[in-house]
């Protein structure tokens, strides 16, 4: 039988922790350790199975003195990564392993983790995902009818797209337009802005603006690159982008860009209506991971959440 280990942060290899997310079937960008290190500094453990052939990270925080397992802001999947098949089973294994000493759960699995506890509540989150392997123009031809309107707008009215934007600006742009959303305010702010420098420098994410005839920003946005996916992960337009449908643009350049690889844009949600629209205007697809929540708080304080 397998052997798998829990592992404190101090304990974690990390060279070949990236190297198991390397040679992973369903590695994702997320679960490196530049990635983990970024968004939570060193609290972030670790089941690791044999030599290093399957892991699972488990970031942590605590309140109140007790332990409790999260996601990060930006980081819509983590769960269990392995050289071979995952299936129910194994997984069962590694979630047995978790210590005890995490209270509490809050934290997302990725596509290719299927489970089922009666102990557990699952939330089915939905991604979606655009194959980018075939030619533009089929890929373009998959788009509906608004987002071809507000691409022929922007055409119309003449645009440029730049590459190599420094991430402050990509971060000054989201954050003005949805900084509401967000409760950690400047620390996450810098958190991302970190992730995103080390991304780029790792060759493992890249950065994009568009901008008008007169030289105004309407849109920057920055996207993780790895594994054979593109991720959605930073992206705003400006008030005189808005106007505009400049993120059509954003996205649009990008899948031309990438069209005819083999790689996957992936849009990263969501399960909001609206933005779900958003995302299927250019003939992405549904995908499904879950979300698990296991409450073990002793019960005089079950009430507080993560």
């Amino acid at each position: 039988m397998a052997e798998i280990r829990y592992l404190k942060h101090k304990e974690i290899d990390q060279m070949r922790w990236d190297r198991a997310i390397d040679k992973a079937y369903n590695g994702l960008v997320y679960p490196y350790a530049f990635f983990l290190n970024a968004m939570a500094g060193e609290r972030w453990d670790a089941l690791v199975m044999d030599d290093y052939k399957a892991v699972f990270p488990l970031v942590w925080n605590s309140k109140y003195g007790m332990k409790y397992l999260y996601q990060p802001f930006f980081c819509q999947q983590l769960g269990l990564f392995s050289e071979t098949r995952i299936s129910e089973m194994m997984l069962q294994q590694f979630i047995d392993r978790i210590p005890s000493k995490f209270r509490y759960w809050n934290f997302h699995l990725n596509y290719e983790n299927t489970y089922f506890s009666p102990q557990i509540r699952f939330v089915n989150r939905t991604s979606y995902t655009v194959d980018l392997d075939c030619p533009y123009t089929d890929l373009y031809d998959r788009y509906n009818a608004d987002a071809r309107k507000n691409l022929a707008r922007a055409v119309i009215h003449g645009y440029s797209c730049e590459k190599h934007i420094k991430t402050d600006l990509v971060a000054d742009c989201f954050f003005n337009a949805y900084g509401q959303h967000y409760p950690q305010g400047t620390d996450l702010r810098q958190k991302i802005v970190a992730c995103a420098e080390a991304a780029i420098s790792l060759n493992k994410g890249f950065s994009r603006a568009v901008y008008g005839p007169d030289g105004t920003l309407w849109c920057a946005g920055f996207f993780f690159h790895s594994n054979g996916r593109i991720h959605y992960a930073m992206a705003a337009p400006t008030d005189a982008g808005k106007k505009l449908g400049a993120t059509h643009v954003l996205i649009d350049e990008v899948i031309k860009e990438f069209s005819g690889t083999k790689t996957v844009f992936d849009f990263e949600g969501s399960d909001i209506g609206s933005v779900a629209y958003f995302y299927a205007k250019f003939g992405s697809v549904p995908r499904h991971y879950l979300q698990i929540i296991r409450n073990r708080l002793p019960w005089w304080c079950r009430f507080l959440k993560a």
